[in-house]
């Protein structure tokens, strides 16, 4: 079995990428803003982010951290993105199966799950036959992006055929040359050497600071005022029995 890697064009486009950003510091050639923490969660609520990869990859190699190395690239390629996961400890991995790994082990997720633009695409995961809110559809750049991409997984994120398909076309429930709502699905007819994108999970975010505490003078009086709608209960009902 051979594992050929990414073509040397692709490296060499990555590279000159990685490059462009580590010179303009601020990534302000995508032209695109990324949200990291969504509005309207509470402090303390814990989520994750997903993005679909700008670039395409062939699935030809056998061992799922290649894939894991490929998102993670991808995701530095951002700098506000890589500015985000550096100061949260944010590492990201591939949903995507081989032969020898499934991507619900590989990319756990069973709470909310956010795209780069702050939509919601589930708040119970990505596995077990769910149906996604939202289609993942955002790049790393916050840019959307309609394209096919390889996961070799099933409704349940498990492996059907295998991220590492070397030639052999998929055959899976749900496939669409277009993302869905649906199961985020590779497309059937698609062969390992064909550049195809990813989809990158982030590992579990929670919102920083924490939930409002009463003040000890609420504190104190909360017995009292207990106290007291305790006894307009009973007035109460004892004027419905005179």
């Amino acid at each position: 079995m051979h594992c050929f890697g990414l073509r040397p064009q692709l490296s060499r486009r990555l590279m000159v990428r990685t490059a462009l950003v580590a010179l303009l510091g601020c990534g302000a050639g995508y032209g695109s803003t990324i949200v990291t923490t969504p509005s309207g969660l509470a402090p303390g609520t814990q989520y994750q982010l997903v993005f679909v990869t700008a670039d395409g990859f062939e699935a030809t190699d056998p061992a799922i951290s290649t894939y894991n190395s490929d998102v993670t690239a991808e995701a530095a390629l951002d700098a506000t993105l890589a500015t985000f996961d550096a100061a949260n400890g944010v590492t990201w991995t591939v949903i995507g199966s081989t032969t020898s790994v499934n991507a619900d082990a590989n990319a756990p997720s069973s709470g909310l799950v956010y795209t780069l633009n702050g939509t919601e695409v589930s708040s119970s995961g990505l596995y077990g036959g769910v149906s996604l809110l939202a289609p993942i559809d955002i790049d790393q750049n916050g840019s959307t992006l309609n394209t096919t991409t390889w996961t070799g997984s099933n409704t349940l994120g498990t492996a059907a055929g295998g991220i590492n398909d070397l030639g052999q076309t998929f055959a899976e429930p749900g496939d669409s040359a277009v993302i869905t709502t649906g199961w985020i699905d590779s497309p059937n007819g698609e062969f390992s050497d064909n550049f195809q994108s990813l989809y990158a999970l982030s590992s579990v975010i929670t919102v920083p600071g924490t939930s409002p505490v009463p003040e000890p003078g609420t504190v104190a009086w909360m017995p009292g005022a207990v106290l007291l709608l305790f006894g307009l209960s009973r007035l109460r009902r004892k004027v419905s029995n005179s």
